[in-house]
C-alpha cells in the first residue's frame, strides 16, 4: 500500500473541505455482462435494457476498479467519433459515473485554458514568469514576476497553478469561466440519453478568489461523465457530440448538438494536453515498471488532478484523456476517491484501460 507521502505532482495537490450530502443516485444499476452484450437498469427503472457498452472493456474496467481498492471510484469511456459509451463502471455505494462526487481540481484548468484561448488572450507559446503557488496561492504570488518562466502550453501539461491564476486574473472574470464550464460540460445538462446529474462550479466574483478557482482551487464538483464529455468535445475539434448509452439496435449515429469551441482552439488544446503524457504530470504513469513506454509511438492527450479531502478523509485523483491524439478514437475519464493509503492512482488505471482498448479484439458494435 502506498501512503499519501508518496511522490505526487505538487502542482495538482489541493485541499478539500467536507463533501455535500447527495441525493438518490442516478445512472446505471445492476449491470450484467454477457459474452456479447451488456445490460443494466437505467435510473429508477427496474427492467434492464441492452446498453452500448463493450463487454470486454467493461469487464476490464470493473477489474481495474476492484484492484484499485478505492472506496469510491468510476471509469467511463466513449467512442469519440459517435459518442457511443463503451465503459460505464462504478465502485462504491452509488453510481459515481453520473454523480459529481469529486471536486474537479486541476481538471478545471481545461476550462480556464479554453476561455483564454477562445478570448484571444493567449496561445500555446505565450510565456508567463512566476514564483510560488504550487500547493497554495497567495495574493503576492499573482503580483510577483518571478524567476521561473514557462509557456502556456507547458503550464497546462505540467499543471502549474500560479500560471493559470495569474493569466485568469489578468484577462478573465467569473462570468467567462462559468460560461466556458457550461460549454464544456463541467456544468449544465449533458447531451445523453439517460439521466445524469449536472456538475457544480463555484467561481467567486472577487479577482483573487476567481484566480484561485481558475487554477482549480475550491471550485465545485464534477462527474466523470462531465470530464469525459469535455475531452470528447476537444477531441472532436470543438463539436459537442451527443452521448449514447442505450443500445438503439443499429450502429450508433454521430449527432452533433452544436459547436462549443473554435476548431483552432480545440487543436491548440489537443497539443497542450499532449504535454501531460510526454513530459508533464502523467509522464511516469506512461512508463511501465521495466521502463518501457506505454502505447509506444502513440500521442495521448490527457489531464490529471490530485487533491485531499478532509471529511471523509480521501485522496481524490483524476485522469481524463483521448487517444490517439492525432486521430482520436476513444475518450476516457477515471476518478478514484482513495483512502489516505492507496494502491494506485487514476492515471495508472486510465493508461491500463487505454492499453486494453488498443491491444486489439475491439467489440463490433451491436453484433447480434
Amino acid at each position: 500500500m502506498r501512503s499519501l507521502l508518496a511522490p505526487v505532482a505538487l502542482a495538482s495537490v489541493l485541499l478539500l473541505g467536507s463533501p455535500d450530502a447527495h441525493a438518490a443516485p442516478r445512472g446505471l444499476h445492476r449491470i450484467r455482462v454477457t459474452d456479447g452484450a451488456v445490460y443494466g437498469a437505467v435510473g429508477g427503472k427496474e427492467k434492464p435494457v441492452r446498453l452500448t457498452l463493450d463487454p470486454r472493456l467493461q469487464q476490464k474496467a470493473e477489474r481495474l476498479l476492484a484492484r484499485s481498492d478505492a472506496p469510491e471510484a468510476a471509469i467511463v469511456a466513449s467512442d469519440v467519433r459517435t459518442g457511443r459509451i463503451l465503459v460505464w463502471a462504478s465502485r462504491g455505494g452509488r453510481d459515481y459515473v453520473a454523480e459529481p462526487h469529486a471536486p474537479s481540481a486541476s481538471l478545471f484548468k481545461i476550462v480556464t485554458a479554453a476561455a483564454l484561448l477562445e478570448g484571444g488572450y493567449a496561445n500555446a507559446s505565450t510565456e508567463t514568469c512566476y514564483s510560488g503557488g504550487f500547493s497554495s496561492i497567495k495574493p503576492a504570488d499573482l503580483e510577483s514576476r518571478g524567476s521561473a518562466c514557462t509557456t502556456f502550453g507547458e503550464a497546462l501539461g505540467k499543471s502549474i497553478n500560479v500560471v493559470f491564476a495569474k493569466m485568469a486574473k489578468k484577462h478573465l472574470d467569473a462570468g467567462d469561466l462559468r460560461r466556458m464550464a457550461g460549454t464544456l460540460g463541467f456544468t449544465g445538462e449533458l447531451p445523453i440519453d439517460v439521466p445524469a446529474s449536472s456538475g457544480r462550479v463555484d467561481i467567486p466574483d472577487d479577482p483573487f478568489g476567481m484566480a484561485r478557482a481558475a487554477a482549480g482551487f475550491w471550485n465545485g464538483k464534477l462527474s466523470p461523465l462531465g470530464a469525459l464529455f469535455a475531452m470528447q468535445t476537444i477531441a472532436n475539434g470543438g463539436e459537442r457530440v451527443r452521448l449514447v448509452l442505450k443500445d438503439p439496435g443499429v450502429p450508433v449515429a454521430r449527432v452533433v448538438e452544436r459547436r462549443a469551441l473554435d476548431p483552432r482552439v480545440a487543436r491548440t488544446l489537443n497539443r497542450m494536453l499532449q504535454v501531460t503524457t510526454k513530459r508533464g504530470t502523467c509522464v511516469k504513469a506512461f512508463r511501465h515498471a521495466d521502463g518501457t513506454r506505454a502505447l509506444p509511438g502513440m500521442a495521448v492527450a490527457a489531464k490529471t488532478g490530485t487533491l485531499v479531502g478532509k471529511k471523509p478523509a480521501r485522496m481524490f485523483s483524476w485522469f481524463t484523456s483521448f487517444a490517439p491524439a492525432d486521430k482520436p478514437e476513444i475518450a476516457v475519464a477515471v476518478m478514484l476517491a482513495n483512502d489516505l493509503t492507496w494502491r494506485t492512482k487514476a492515471n495508472i488505471v486510465g493508461r491500463e484501460l487505454l492499453e486494453a482498448y488498443f491491444a486489439g479484439g475491439r467489440d463490433e458494435p451491436h453484433a447480434r
